[in-house]
C-alpha cells in the first residue's frame, strides 16, 4: 500500500467539487457547505487550473458537467464517500452503528439521496450508511440493513413493501430537441443516438422491449452509445449526446429541473416494481421500521401525485 506523498489537487477544492457537480449549481452548492457563491467558483477554478482540463460547461441559464467532470466526479464521490465512512465508522465505535441502506448507484443518487437529506431532517441525529454499487449486494454479511431492488416479483421477506411501479419513456436534453425538431414518432429516433444501458440485470427492461411494445419487433438503431452506468448514461443525455430510456421515477427530478425532457411517443409499464426489504426484524430496530415507513409513504406519495 502507498502512503504520500499524494499528487492531489488542494483538498479543499473536492467537496466543492462535489457539490457542484451533484447540484449542477454554484449557488445551491454554495447555500450547501455554507459559502458564498465567489468561494465556490474560485475553487472550481483552481480546480480545473490544477487538472488542466475543463469540469463544467457555464451557460447562460444551467451548468452542466463536462464528460471529463463527469468521470472526475465519479472518482471524486466514491473517495468522499469511503473517507466519510470510515470517519463515520470511527466516530461510532462503541455507539449504536449507522443504519445501512444498500441500493443500486442509479436508485441510490437519483431518489433515495434527496429523501434521506429530507428524513436527516426529520431525525438529524439518526447515522445513515448508504451503500451503492452495481454488483450483487453483500446482503448476508449483516452489515446492511434496508434493501431497495426492482423485482419482477415480489420479495419473499414478509416485511418487504412495495415502493412504486415503473414507466419507462423517451427522454433527451431540450437542447437536444431544439437542434433537431420535433421527435414524435418511433421512425424519427431512430434516425438519433440512442443511449444503451449494457446491464445485465434479468429483470432490467431496455430499449428492445420498449421498441417491441411500440410495435417495432426489429430494434436497429443507426447510431448508438453503450455505457454501464445508468447515472452516467442520464449525463449523457443532458449533455446532449442522444436519447435515453427514462425510467419515470428515476428520471423525474431531472425533469422538474429542466436538465430532461421526456419525448411525446409512448410510455411503456415495466412488469416489475422497487421494492424496499429489511434484512434484520424491524422490530429489533425501532430506527429500520420507522424510516422504511417514511420511505414507504415518499414512494406512495410520488405515485398518486401523478405516478402509475
Amino acid at each position: 500500500m502507498r502512503y504520500g506523498p499524494y499528487p492531489l489537487p488542494p483538498l479543499k477544492t473536492l467537496p466543492a467539487f462535489e457539490a457542484a457537480a451533484r447540484l449542477l449549481s454554484f449557488t445551491r452548492a454554495a447555500d450547501e457547505l455554507a459559502l458564498t457563491q465567489g468561494a465556490i467558483s474560485r475553487q472550481i477554478r483552481n480546480l480545473e487550473e490544477r487538472l488542466g482540463t475543463q469540469l463544467f460547461e457555464r451557460g447562460e441559464r444551467k451548468l452542466k458537467l463536462t464528460m471529463a467532470g463527469q468521470r472526475y466526479a465519479d472518482v471524486v464521490v466514491d473517495a468522499l464517500n469511503s473517507i466519510a465512512a470510515a470517519t463515520e465508522d470511527l466516530r461510532e465505535e462503541g455507539e449504536e452503528g449507522p443504519l445501512t441502506i444498500g441500493a443500486t448507484s442509479a436508485m441510490a443518487s437519483l431518489w433515495l439521496m434527496p429523501r434521506i437529506n429530507r428524513y436527516r431532517a426529520r431525525d438529524p441525529d439518526l447515522p445513515i450508511r448508504v451503500m451503492a454499487t452495481d454488483f450483487d449486494l453483500p446482503e448476508a454479511s449483516g452489515d446492511i440493513d434496508l434493501v431497495i431492488s426492482y423485482s419482477r416479483n415480489a420479495p419473499p421477506e414478509q416485511e418487504a413493501c412495495m415502493l412504486f411501479e415503473e414507466a419507462i419513456f423517451p427522454v433527451c436534453s431540450p437542447d437536444f430537441l431544439a437542434v433537431h425538431g420535433n421527435i414524435d414518432s418511433v421512425e424519427k429516433m431512430l434516425n438519433h443516438t440512442l443511449l444503451i444501458h449494457d446491464d445485465d440485470h434479468p429483470d432490467w427492461t431496455g430499449w428492445d422491449v420498449w421498441f417491441q411494445h411500440m410495435g417495432h419487433a426489429r430494434f436497429k438503431p443507426k447510431r448508438a452509445v453503450r455505457l454501464n452506468s445508468y447515472s452516467m448514461l442520464l449525463q449523457a443525455a443532458v449533455a446532449n449526446q442522444g436519447i435515453a430510456l427514462g425510467w419515470q421515477h428515476l428520471v423525474d427530478d431531472l425533469i422538474a429541473a429542466g436538465s430532461l425532457v421526456k419525448l411525446d411517443v409512448g410510455d411503456f409499464p415495466t412488469v416489475g416494481a422497487f421494492y424496499l426489504r429489511p434484512l434484520k426484524t424491524i422490530h429489533a430496530d425501532a430506527r429500520t421500521g420507522k424510516l422504511m415507513a417514511w420511505l414507504a409513504a415518499s414512494g406512495a406519495k410520488l405515485t398518486d401525485n401523478g405516478g402509475i
